[in-house]
């Protein structure tokens, strides 16, 4: 079984705040959302590293599956 990688508390914040951003969310709207799709954000953190990527991965494949 492969293990994942614990993410640091200060790239979940990054991310949350540039995700309430881009989407018009709260904070806590966004957090939920990140929590909601956190294999995927562990898996982008695992191969790209820097929150700014994680984000457009991330908006990217949201955009994808809910529009």
């Amino acid at each position: 079984m492969k293990e994942t990688k614990q993410i640091p508390h200060k790239k979940i914040e990054k991310l949350d705040k540039r995700m309430a951003k881009t989407f018009s969310l709260t904070q806590e709207e966004a957090l939920e959302l990140i929590n909601e799709e956190m294999t995927t954000v562990e898996a982008l953190f695992e191969e790209h590293k820097k929150v700014k990527s994680v984000h457009q991965y991330l908006v990217d494949k949201i955009n994808y599956t809910y529009i």
